[in-house]
């Protein structure tokens, strides 16, 4: 590979789950880092890298950028990372929204040379505030002049391996409503990490906005679930939960959303936990009015079926969903 024009590169949203693996490819590769956050819990080899500069800062709020200004002399690119945990809408906003048009602003002032951001697919069919507010970033960065690469990759392996564990136990895999009037190409966080960083010095990805999915055939949550009985050479046994729970939960919380933001954040919630049960993450064909596998780009090498024996014989460590996943174990 030639070496990149672009060398130094702030980072927000290290210590996410695709932000981590973003830093390690980049380092690798030779470029400085700046890394910009409230928190961070890098592993020793990558805290002692030459290359690494750490920043303490709430990126939401705006006065501290006067800070961070006078911190560089100038910055090569950004790449954002970040995203909103909650999926809340105040949250929603103030991260997906409001934190990247603050990095943007930073970028500009300090004569970035280009931006990338890691949005995600399902912004094709907006329905929820976060949705929303990522398309407003979006809109704010292609109109900035500023050289972009916005990623909207589909599935993350790691968003697909919350039931393993029940499972394994015995347990059925759990379904909504039939199981396959949905799918997506997912893809592995060390292939997106590569595919975001290589924005950098392949001017066929600027100026674009990009849907990437992973290698092979798209999965349906039924052939998810068939993948690991397989593995673990189990027969198959699956519960279906139909997908309106969400709303029959979210129109009892409605009237109470009013007086609550916590409540009004739970309700939120529910509705994310619906789209997610009704709506595919793949390319969406405008014309055929459906999502379209053959349509949905691929990239690297990673597979599902791999990922899924990795965490069967080693565990879930390192690919944990947090605590606003929907299945238990």
């Amino acid at each position: 590979m030639k070496k990149p024009a672009i060398n130094k590169i702030l980072l927000a949203g290290s210590t996410g789950y695709i932000g981590s693996n973003v830093l390690r490819v980049l380092l690798s590769k030779g470029y400085h880092v700046v890394c910009i956050g409230r928190n961070f819990s890098f592993d020793q080899s990558t805290k002692k890298h030459d290359n690494l500069s750490v920043f303490k800062t709430d990126i939401c709020k705006k006065i501290n950028y006067e800070f961070l200004k006078k911190q560089f002399s100038s910055l090569d690119g950004i790449i954002s990372c970040i995203g909103t945990r909650s999926g809340g809408q105040c949250d929603s906003w103030k991260v997906e929204y409001q934190a990247n048009k603050n990095l943007l602003e930073l970028g500009v002032g300090l004569g970035i040379k280009q931006y990338i951001l890691l949005s995600a697919i399902c912004v094709q069919k907006p329905k929820l505030h976060f949705q929303f507010a990522k398309l407003a970033f979006e809109n704010e960065l292609i109109s900035s002049g500023v050289s972009y690469s916005i990623v909207r990759p589909t599935a993350y392996f790691k968003s697909l391996a919350g039931q393993i564990e029940k499972v394994k136990s015995g347990k059925p895999f759990v379904l909504f409503d039939n199981g396959v009037n949905t799918s997506c190409k997912p893809i592995s966080e060390r292939d997106l990490a590569e595919f975001i960083c290589s924005c950098l010095f392949n001017d066929a990805r600027k100026g674009k906005v990009m849907p990437i999915g992973g290698p092979g055939l798209a999965y349906t949550p039924m052939g998810q679930g068939e993948l690991i009985f397989k593995i673990l050479k189990q027969s198959p046994k699956f519960r279906s939960v139909p997908s309106s729970i969400f709303k029959i939960f979210g129109y009892c919380l409605t009237p109470l959303s009013h007086f609550s933001n916590r409540i009004k954040n739970l309700r939120e919630f529910l509705r994310i936990g619906h789209y997610y049960a009704t709506e595919s993450m793949l390319v969406w064909d405008e014309s055929q009015q459906a999502y379209s596998s053959a349509k949905t780009p691929e990239y690297g090498n990673d597979s599902l079926e791999d990922f899924y024996k990795q965490v069967i014989k080693f565990g879930i460590d390192g690919h944990e969903l947090g605590k606003h996943k929907l299945f238990k174990n």
